[in-house]
């Protein structure tokens, strides 16, 4: 049993390492085309749209609405730091909404 869990956590580890160093590659089109997903949105949406769809992602998954459960608290934050990210980047290429 304890193989299986220094096993199991060697194993999270590497795919943490390995996930981290393909988001760091990622550039240009690709990058721009995920944040756009990951806000719901086409690449030609306006600044108005941009804002308005962060707006509403930042209210579903706003960490204080998960005050009861630490759990899904932890997933809203990490949630919410991926809209973050998304949401600055697009900033950053286009200027601020």
């Amino acid at each position: 049993m304890r193989n299986i869990v220094i096993g199991l956590i060697i194993f999270l580890i590497v795919y943490f390492f390995l996930s981290l160093r393909r988001v760091k590659k990622e550039t240009g089109h690709g990058k721009i085309d995920r944040c756009f997903g990951m806000l719901g949105l086409k690449r030609d949406a306006s600044q108005e749209e941009l804002a308005q769809a962060y707006r509403d992602l930042a209210n579903v998954w706003h960490p204080d609405r998960f005050a009861g459960n630490p759990r899904l608290q932890k997933k809203a934050e990490e949630k919410l730091k991926e809209i973050n990210a998304a949401y600055e980047y697009i900033k950053s290429c286009y200027g601020k909404p």
